[in-house]
This record gives C-alpha cells, sequence and structure tokens, in this order.
C-alpha cells in the first residue's frame, strides 16, 4: 500500500537507529509556523519557523506553554482545539509562556489567518498542500491497483502513521535529513493523517446506526459532523474535501444542527492526493536532488 513507501523511506533516512521521542503537535504550523511537543508537566515549543507569527511573537524553542487563551496546555489535543479554535474565529492566541524562572506574556496575532483567508476567498480553487515546488518534476507513473488497499484495521493505520510521524520528527530533531527532505514529508503525512480522520468518522457512523462490519459502506454514505470537531478542521485544512460535503452544519432552535459529509469518499481522496505527493517525493530523491 501507499504509506507502506513512506514506511520504507523514512527508514532509509532513519538508517542510524530508531526512535522513541513522540513527535511535536504542529496544529496550525503553515500559519503560525509553531510546533510543540510534550514535555515534563505539558507542552513545549519545539520549533520556531522563520519569518512566522510565532517568531514575531517572540515564542523561543524550549519555551514551556502553561495556557493557551485561558487554556491549560497539557496535551496536544489541548492545543490542537484552541489553535482550531482560534483559526475559525480568525482571533489571536495568547499564551502564557514560561522561560527560566519567567513566566511571559506572548500571542500569535489574528493576522496569522488572514493568508488562509485569502486562499480560501481566491477566485481559483485553492491549492493543497503539495511538494510540487520542492519537487518540480513531472510525476511518475501511477502506483499499482495492489497498493491501493488500506490495511483493514482503522486501529493499526493510525497506529502505522503516528509512529511515522514519530520517526520523522526524531529526523528533524536530529538533524539527519534536509529541511527539504522533512518539509516533503510532513507534506505527505499530513494526507494520511487526514484520511485516519475520515475513516475514523465513518467507523462512528457505523457504530451510531448499528451497522455491521461485514456490510460496507457505500462511498456515498453520509456521516454526521459538526462545526467544532475535527472533520470540520479537516474540511477547512483540505479545500478540496468541500466535494464531499453534502451539507454544511447550522443554528438550530435548540443548538447546533449536524452537518452531512460522505467520510469514505473523503478518505479515498486524501489518500489519492498522498499517493501523488509520495511518488513526486520519492521520485525525486532517487534522482539524487538532496
Amino acid at each position: 500500500m501507499a504509506h507502506a513507501r513512506l514506511v520504507t523511506l523514512v527508514l532509509v533516512l532513519a538508517a542510524a537507529g530508531s526512535a522513541r521521542a513522540a513527535g511535536p503537535c504542529e496544529e496550525g504550523r503553515g500559519q503560525t509556523g509553531l510546533a510543540l511537543a510534550a514535555a515534563a508537566g505539558g507542552l513545549a515549543v519545539a520549533a520556531v519557523d522563520d519569518d512566522s507569527a510565532a517568531m514575531a511573537g517572540s515564542l523561543r524553542v524550549g519555551d514551556a506553554v502553561v495556557q493557551a487563551n485561558g487554556t491549560l496546555a497539557r496535551s496536544c489535543g489541548d492545543y490542537a482545539r484552541v489553535v482550531r479554535e482560534a483559526r475559525r474565529e480568525r482571533k489571536a492566541v495568547l499564551l502564557l509562556v514560561r522561560r527560566a524562572d519567567t513566566e511571559l506574556p506572548l500571542a500569535l496575532a489574528a493576522s496569522t489567518w488572514e493568508r488562509a483567508v485569502a486562499v480560501v476567498a481566491a477566485p481559483a480553487p485553492a491549492e493543497a498542500p503539495s511538494v510540487r515546488a520542492l519537487v518540480a518534476t513531472p510525476p511518475p507513473a501511477p502506483l499499482p491497483p495492489e497498493t491501493r488497499r488500506p490495511r483493514a484495521s482503522l486501529t493499526a493505520y493510525q497506529k502505522d502513521v503516528l509512529h511515522l510521524r514519530r520517526q520523522v520528527e526524531t529526523l528533524a530533531a536530529r538533524a539527519a535529513a534536509p529541511a527539504a527532505v522533512l518539509s516533503g514529508l510532513r507534506t505527505v503525512l499530513e494526507y494520511y493523517e487526514g484520511a485516519a480522520v475520515a475513516w475514523a468518522s465513518e467507523e462512528t457512523q457505523r457504530e451510531r446506526e448499528r451497522r455491521p462490519r461485514h456490510l460496507p459502506a457505500g462511498e456515498t454514505a453520509t456521516a454526521t459532523f459538526f462545526e467544532d470537531s475535527e472533520a470540520a478542521a479537516l474540511l477547512d485544512e483540505f479545500p478540496f474535501l468541500r466535494a464531499t460535503v453534502v451539507r454544511d452544519p447550522a443554528p438550530g432552535l435548540v443548538g447546533e444542527s449536524a452537518g452531512l459529509w460522505r467520510p469514505r469518499q473523503a478518505r479515498a481522496l486524501l489518500w489519492e492526493h498522498g499517493r501523488e505527493e509520495l511518488g513526486r517525493l520519492t521520485g525525486w530523491l532517487a534522482a539524487g536532488t538532496p
């Protein structure tokens, strides 16, 4: 399958040894330039990208993140929820960080999200994350049909993808691969991680409907989603997935009315994009470009 090729690629780059360190949380890194990682007692800044909102906000690698918009930031999930809410509402992320013996209030300005707004509002369809600019060569031939089926278990798939994310971030922490290669690997992983979200939504709907596992769901089968959900964040991140939305969530008489989307179709689209990007990246590496 396609993500097995990614496993091979990461293992080649990490031939010096395996790693056990957990990867950083990178929710919204494309806009914020900030990556966090698990640390003793909570989270710490793992990376601050050049010319980013995080750099403008004076964040530094090693800062301990105490709060994010008033929320105690004890896990990647806590941080990710704050970032998704701030991105959706186009508001600043106010961070309280501990540096040495001092606690400092720092911020990712509300203007952080302007670039994302401009992309979505542009007349042309928004581009999904791609290594195309990095590779700048024709894509290789499509993968053979036998690579198109994932492992049958969502749990196994999630475990594989998480393991890959940790390997890539360990390569980054050790400076064991060129920055351009790491950037390409992260881009590919975004698609496979997104597919896990879609697959989980499909499984949740199956359980909600008490549908037996031996009865396959069609590609057009729908699942519910709400504005403040992983599915909604995924649809925001990958504009091409709008084609899978049947109905957006909307305010109702009591609470929010659920939206409908086609997670199986979304999963297939994400895998297809992931395969294309992985093909570009592996072809580029085989040509000895780095």
